[in-house]
């Protein structure tokens, strides 16, 4: 019995000494990551600050310079201030501002400018009224690190290459999508537009009965069921496809995928445009639509805004219906 007995516990010590040894494998390993993590950004301080302090990110890329200004946890474009920015696009850059640390710093070498003559990226942060201008210039064909230079300082510094991709952008990258009518689908109660062949239609969101209501029983009324079907204000008992009904309501809440601001309407075909509407939500408010094809492909305008946005096709595609395109074909 006491052999048994001292065999267990010699199991039991090995048991503990295998499972401290893994412990300590373990955190060995994640030690070591997390050193090469910290190594593979860097420890060498170019830029530093908190979210909050950060009042403005310049940057030049391409040869044009964009100016991104942030105030109460929104961004404006400087040149452009009714351009809509993708905020999650300038919050990576704030980002990657915020802590940015080098590889390694070089003594520059003579007759060497490590692409900083003609560089491919500068970017000034100012934060707590404090700016720092950095310089990004060729990459290192070994390790895919940047060469890059702080503003009053000498030495020449490597630079993770991420660090710098989020601001490879032109205007066009900057933008972020968005509904440029402000629609609802589920809200709208009525639209009322004009193809440009100048037929008109109407359409009424209106509240039926469903099909299994159809009991004449007292009881059976006071719970009658209903939902919202559309029809023509023409002729509000044709029977309609509904799966179009919903395809034109999709597509007046659609996201634009570019900005023009101060736009010339003109050449962009709103001379002619092939579809405009009147759209009515369900709070009341009315918002005014033009569809036309420009040089560039198809574009939309919202009444009030002086800015034509690009839509796709499909969506140009869904709205040009007339009356007989929507009725149910029996």
């Amino acid at each position: 019995m006491k052999t048994k007995q001292r065999a267990l516990l010699a199991l039991l010590a090995a048991a503990v000494l295998l499972g401290a040894a893994l412990w300590a494998v373990i955190r060995s390993n994640a030690k070591a990551e997390q050193s090469a993590s910290a190594a593979a950004e860097g420890s060498i301080p170019l830029s530093s600050f908190a979210a909050e302090d950060l009042e403005q990110i310049e940057y030049t890329y391409n040869g044009e310079t964009y100016t991104l200004q942030y105030s109460g946890g929104s961004w404006l474009l400087a040149q452009d201030p009714a351009y809509h920015l993708d905020e999650s696009a300038c919050n990576t850059m704030r980002t990657a501002l915020m802590a940015l640390n080098a590889k390694r710093s070089l003594t520059p070498q003579a007759g060497e400018d490590y692409g900083l003559d003609s560089p491919q990226l500068t970017v000034t942060v100012t934060a707590a009224g404090q700016s720092t201008t950095l310089t990004f210039g060729a990459e290192n064909p070994v390790t895919g690190d940047l060469y890059a230079q702080k503003a009053g300082d000498d030495a020449i510094y490597t630079v993770s290459g991420n660090k710098a991709a989020c601001f490879q952008l032109d205007k066009a990258g900057l933008f972020g999508s968005f509904c440029p009518t402000g629609l609802t689908a589920s809200a709208i109660t009525q639209v009322a537009y004009t193809l440009v062949d100048g037929s008109s239609v109407t359409l009424n969101a209106v509240s039926e009965p469903t099909d299994s209501a159809d009991s004449t029983d007292a009881d059976s009324a006071s719970s009658t069921a209903y939902e919202t079907v559309w029809r023509l204000a023409s002729d509000p008992i044709a029977s309609l496809a509904q799966d179009k009904v919903q395809s034109l309501l999709s597509a007046l809440c659609t996201y634009a995928t570019a900005q023009i601001t101060d736009a010339d309407l003109s050449a962009c075909g709103f001379d002619a445009p092939v579809f405009t509407a009147a759209v009515t939500s369900e709070d009341g408010s009315t918002v005014q639509l033009a569809y036309a094809c420009g040089t560039d492909g198809w574009y939309l305008q919202v009444e009030g805004d002086t800015s034509a946005y690009t839509v796709d096709t499909s969506t140009v595609q869904a709205l040009l219906l007339t009356e007989n395109d929507l009725k149910t074909q029996e």
